[in-house]
Formats: structure tokens, C-alpha cells, sequence
């Protein structure tokens, strides 16, 4: 099968959207396809002009402008994934299918969907994003272009994402969930009276510290919680960086909190499985989460998941058997509260938590992934 992924941000930069394409892409590769990448990001910072390079089996068309601030978007990106789509064809290499995907800001892929669908090649979005406020521009969009009605299979990384794409297209949304190597994550565990942090009940995170992903938030519940436990009960490590860590590290220092919470920095994927090895608890304190891959990895290590209700990962979270999903702030602190005083529900959250979420391995999802690329072809009526 040839497979053409659109997407306007890929690596190297650093999120869920780019971690899914490029993971997405290179497993595709693997399994025999022809996989290639169009997207405006540069290989590396400044770089700028029309390339093409095979990276870990996967062709990268890389379209990418002198922007300033380095944003990953060229002014005419859709002329040239069309022109690229174009070229194929008529080399004899037509597309079986076209794998856009969007997040809330995607230029290239928003313009170049109806390009897609001109060509007659069967195009699958995927929305990676949660749309919040934004929505209703969407739904403007729509009334204007009728772009919900173009031959597109519209899917989402999770509920949470489908619903507002849902209420604009007015039909079915698939779900196509980011994939991961759940072997890959399994961990030994270190038992708490073994682990350099002591004997505590240990609370992670890992995400990019931006405002988004809500770490300073979190750290206030963890402040909330450790006024009400005794001494040398909880040890929290937050991994990541961004703009908010210097504000973290202030925080910490303000109220304190040395002694019970550290703060890493980013660490490499090798790295946060040794955290998760001598960690309980993975904290995931964003409600605008559209999936939550490192909640996933954690879930993968076994940890129990505190997660805000209404989120991506609280999709996965059965609240009382694997974690704990919880309302507002308050309550987040109140849960790792309850974890640290009471082992005997954290250790029972912990031996059901064993057995990680399905339909997530990658057999599943590039599996899904194949049911909806055949869907998307069937939308045409040459090719029905």
C-alpha cells in the first residue's frame, strides 16, 4: 500500500501529534508499506527550502520557510503537497490513501484537504487536538465551504477529540488511538523500601511545562496534599521542561518543598522507565489533554493514573479499579492524599492497574488504521 501522511508539524519537534505521525509512519514502513511524510517543519532550526530524505524507512518531503519565531508553516504549502500528490500520479505512483492530520492551527492540511479530495485519492483526517473555544470557528467554516461534506473519513485520536468534529460533520467519527509498544514499557518494579526516594508513596508526571499541560497546577495539590500527610509519606517528581519550570522551580522553593518534590527536567524515554520502575501513581493534571501518550507509557509501566474527568486519558482510567479520575483541583490533591494514607487501596489500584488499556498496542491500531483507509476509499464512487 502506498501511504501519504500530511501533517504540518513532524520531527524534530517535540508533542503528541509529531510522536504519533512519525511513530505511526515508521511502523507502517515496517509492516511493508510505502510510506512517505509531507510536512513544513524543518530538519533542524533555520533550515529552509523544498528537501526529501528517507528517515527510519519513511520518505520526508520537508517544505519549510524563514519564519519568524519558527513557526512550521510556508506560504505556499498547499500548491506544493498538490503539486507533490500530482507527480505521483503521474509517475504511476498514485496514493492508495492520504492520512492528514490536524490539530487546532494546521495551515497545510486545512488548505490542501480539498486538494485531496479533487485528485479523487481517498483522504483520512485524524484530529489530534481538542478543538475548546475554537470550535465554533469550525462549524463557521463549514456553513461557508461545506467542507463536511467532502469524500473524507473523519476520525479522532479519542472521544474527547471526536465529539465537536461529531457535531459539525454530523456522521460518524472513527477513533484511531495513538499506538505504542506496551512490552517496550513494562518495567520491573522497585518495591518502596528499595527505591533511592524511601519508603513514600511515590507520585510522577512528564509532560512539557506550558500552561496547556497545567504542572503548576498540580504542584499547588501536591503543596495542598503534603500540609495534610506526615512527613516522609509522598515524594513527587515531575519530568519535563518548558516555560513554566522556572516558575515550578520558584514555587518549590517558596513553599518549601525540596525535600518531597523533584523536578528533573526532560528526561529521554530510557530515563522516565527507570522513573516509572520506583514510581506508584502517574499524575495527569490537564483537562484539554486530547489523548495523553505519557499517561499511556505510564499506564504501560503499570502505574496507577490520577486524571482530571472529561480528559483523554480519563478515557482509559476505569476510576476505582486502575486510578482515580477526579473533578476539579481540589480533588487531585484530595486523591493523593487518600493514595498516600491509605497503601491498601493504592496497592489494589496497582494490581489491577497490571494490565494495561487495549486496543492501543500497534497490531490494534494500524489495524483500525487499514479499516479506515478502506472506508476512505469507498467514499469515492470511481473507486466503490
Amino acid at each position: 500500500m502506498r501511504i501519504t501522511h500530511v501533517s504540518d508539524t513532524y520531527l524534530p519537534l517535540l508533542g503528541g501529534i509529531e510522536a504519533q505521525v512519525s511513530r505511526l509512519a515508521g511502523q507502517q514502513a515496517a509492516a511493508g508499506h510505502h510510506v512517505e511524510v509531507i510536512t513544513t517543519t524543518p530538519a533542524r532550526p533555520g533550515a529552509h527550502g523544498v528537501g526529501t530524505t528517507v528517515e527510519d524507512g519513511v520518505t520526508v518531503h520537508r517544505i519549510a520557510a524563514r519564519v519568524p519565531g519558527g513557526w512550521p508553516v510556508h506560504p505556499r504549502s498547499t500548491a506544493h503537497v498538490t503539486e507533490r500528490l500530482r507527480d505521483s500520479i503521474t509517475r504511476g505512483e498514485r496514493p492508495d490513501v492520504v492520512h492528514l492530520h490536524m490539530g487546532v492551527l494546521a495551515p497545510t492540511v486545512q488548505a490542501a484537504l480539498r486538494s485531496v479530495t479533487r485528485l479523487d485519492l481517498p483522504a483520512v483526517l485524524t484530529v489530534h487536538s481538542v478543538w475548546g473555544a475554537a470550535a465554533p470557528l469550525f462549524a463557521t467554516a463549514d456553513a461557508m465551504t461545506r467542507w463536511s461534506r467532502w469524500p473524507v473519513r473523519w476520525t479522532a485520536v479519542s472521544e474527547l477529540t471526536a465529539r465537536p468534529l461529531r457535531d459539525v460533520t454530523g456522521t460518524d467519527v472513527a477513533i484511531l488511538p495513538n499506538g505504542l509498544d506496551l512490552d517496550a514499557w513494562r518495567v520491573p518494579r522497585t518495591e518502596r523500601d528499595r527505591r533511592p526516594e524511601g519508603p513514600a508513596v511515590h507520585v510522577v508526571s512528564a509532560a512539557r511545562f506550558a500552561s496547556r499541560k497545567r504542572m503548576l497546577p498540580l504542584l499547588a495539590a501536591v503543596a495542598d496534599a503534603a500540609s495534610r500527610l506526615p512527613d516522609g509519606s509522598l515524594f513527587v517528581t515531575l519530568a519535563g521542561d518548558g516555560p513554566d519550570r522556572a516558575a515550578a522551580l520558584r514555587f518549590v522553593a517558596e513553599h518549601d518543598l525540596r525535600d518531597i518534590v523533584a523536578l528533573p527536567g526532560r528526561l529521554t524515554a530510557t530515563e522516565l522507565k527507570r522513573l516509572y520502575a520506583r514510581a506508584d501513581v502517574f499524575a495527569a493534571p490537564a483537562v484539554a489533554e486530547a489523548f495523553g501518550l505519557a499517561a499511556l507509557e505510564a499506564q504501560a509501566a503499570g502505574l496507577a493514573v490520577v486524571t482530571r474527568a472529561g480528559s483523554g486519558v480519563a478515557e482509559r482510567v476505569t476510576d476505582g479499579a486502575t486510578g482515580l479520575v477526579v473533578p476539579d483541583d481540589e480533588a487531585l490533591a484530595a486523591a493523593i492524599v487518600l493514595l498516600a494514607a491509605e497503601p491498601g487501596l493504592l496497592d489494589g489500584l496497582l494490581a489491577r492497574a497490571a494490565t494495561p488499556p487495549s486496543g492501543v498496542t500497534w497490531p490494534e491500531v494500524l489495524a483500525a488504521t487499514e479499516r479506515t483507509y478502506a472506508e476512505a476509499a469507498a467514499l469515492l464512487p470511481s473507486r466503490s
